[in-house]
């Protein structure tokens, strides 16, 4: 797989765009640093006269330096090519079309019409997966022959590890359908209503059944159930491996129950009303369902303390997290203990939402939103954002691509940190504008003035051309 281009020609070829555009205004002159002529034109350079940002007919034509080092170029909202030394992407049509070719791969669609993926497994071998006009047809393999599979839905799949199966073939779907799981073989006819299945050995699990009529499933000293009429009738015998095996009975969905010595629970009206004790571990109560629920489990590694109300009070608490609700689905409050960090949520739907963040390093990540007037994102490496005006109501993966496609649209007042030392503010059409950069400094209002500088002083251009030393010595006066 090919790296991404080398960066030195496209920038001499934004350089001479620039220069071509602007030669006959600034004649001989150079270019100032910060040139605000929006919409129909805008620049800012970097010190070593390279194309920081620039805009062409506001919104059309965009493009700026990424804070890695490489280039980000869009025609908004058709298109946008963005090139780093890790590799590039394509996106058009956003989020419809997007093209990328990294490390980890290639991908490539047009939803709904194709797909294709290509990546390295755990075992470094290359797997590809491809779609076109899903559902219909779709296929893959991988690099060794040990999986490669094809479907051309209804008439005919044969796909691995689909839908919790090792094995999933179909001819006709429905009229024939075959499964293999662990050692299980199936085969179902009319999917669901007719099938069988069972293991090589004699001791396998086994069942078969015609449905509504009568259904089997047994696995010697495991468990047995059996149904007639289903989903009506069920009754069988569950942990058979243990010392206190389980009786179950349903006659759905006016009563059922499950008992053993430890075990005693019943329903009634499932799921309105129902109850589970385990003898010394789990306490479970609804009445009805979903208004009133107590649960209570005290297993080691999967406890719960569970409680609510609805749709007024509900409380969750687990090892790793704990959520209390208010009005549900309204007022959230979240707190989970993940490996790597500890996250905060609070959620006022839709109108408030915030996230914090705090590593094992004890660096911080702040995410808050005023919908749909306001958010800020302050991330651990010193990058953000926040706008006036942000109707997009998610974040992170949810909100890859949206706002450099369409967030010209409604973003009002926008700030942005590509890094601890780069701060941007952008006013929307570029009416004003500002960045600053380690030491330097730009800013501009639309033909009125620019200006650009560092600590030792800079250049004020009043009407974007006439320069006025500010602050300057001798050498940054006769720039």
């Amino acid at each position: 797989m090919g790296g991404p281009p080398s960066p030195a020609p496209s920038r001499r070829l934004r350089t001479a765009f620039g220069l071509a555009l602007l030669g006959p205004l600034f004649g001989a002159c150079a270019l100032p640093a910060e040139l605000n002529l929006s919409p129909l034109y805008r620049h800012r350079l970097a010190e070593d006269g390279s194309v920081l940002e620039m805009d062409v007919l506001w919104p059309v034509f965009h493009f700026e330096r990424t804070p890695a080092g490489g280039t980000d170029f869009r025609i908004r909202p058709l298109y946008r090519h963005v090139s780093e030394a890790t590799g590039s992407e394509d996106q058009f049509l956003w989020p419809l079309g997007r093209v990328r070719d990294d490390e980890s791969g290639r991908l490539a669609r047009l939803f709904p019409l194709w797909s294709y993926q290509e990546s390295w497994n755990e075992l470094g071998m290359r797997d590809r997966d491809w779609y076109f006009l899903f559902p219909f047809f779709w296929g893959g393999a991988r690099e060794d022959g040990k999986e490669d599979y094809f479907a051309f839905l209804p008439f005919y799949a044969d796909i691995p590890e689909f839908l919790t199966y090792d094995r999933f073939r179909t001819v006709l779907f429905p009229l024939h359908v075959h499964l293999e799981k662990d050692s299980l073989t199936s085969d179902l006819f009319l999917w669901p209503l007719i099938g069988w299945g069972s293991g090589p050995r004699p001791d396998d699990p086994y069942w078969h059944r015609v449905l509504p009529f009568y259904g089997v499933s047994v696995a010697e000293g495991r468990y047995h159930r059996y149904s007639v009429l289903w989903p009506f009738l069920n009754w069988g015998t569950e942990r058979i491996e243990f010392d206190d095996p389980t009786e179950v009975f349903h006659l759905w969905p006016l009563y059922g129950y499950e008992r053993s010595a430890k075990v005693d629970s019943w329903t009634v009206l499932w799921p309105l009303f129902q109850e589970i004790y385990v003898e010394g571990r789990t306490h479970k109560l609804d009445a009805p369902w979903p208004l009133v629920r107590i649960n209570r489990d005290t297993a080691e590694f999967t406890p719960i303390d569970q409680y609510w109300v609805w749709p007024f009070v509900a409380r969750t608490e687990t090892l790793q997290q704990r959520t209390t609700s208010y009005l549900w689905p309204f007022v959230w409050f979240r707190e989970y203990d993940n490996p790597d960090d500890y996250v905060e949520e609070t959620w006022v739907v839709p109108f408030y939402w915030r996230v914090h963040r705090e590593g094992k390093d004890l660096r911080r990540e702040d995410f808050v939103r005023w919908w749909p007037f306001y958010h800020r994102f302050d991330a651990f490496d010193g990058s953000g954002d926040w706008g006036l005006i942000s109707p997009w109501p998610y974040r992170e993966s949810n909100a890859y691509g949206v706002d450099e496609a369409y967030g010209w649209l409604w973003s009002l007042l926008r700030g942005r940190s590509r890094g601890p030392d780069d701060h941007a503010v952008d006013a929307f059409a570029h009416l004003w504008s500002s960045r600053q950069r380690g030491k330097r400094t730009w800013s501009s209002v639309p033909f009125l003035f620019g200006y650009e500088g560092d600590d030792a002083g800079g250049t004020l251009r009043l009407l974007n051309l006439l320069p006025i030393p500010v602050g300057a010595g001798p050498k940054e006066a006769a720039r």
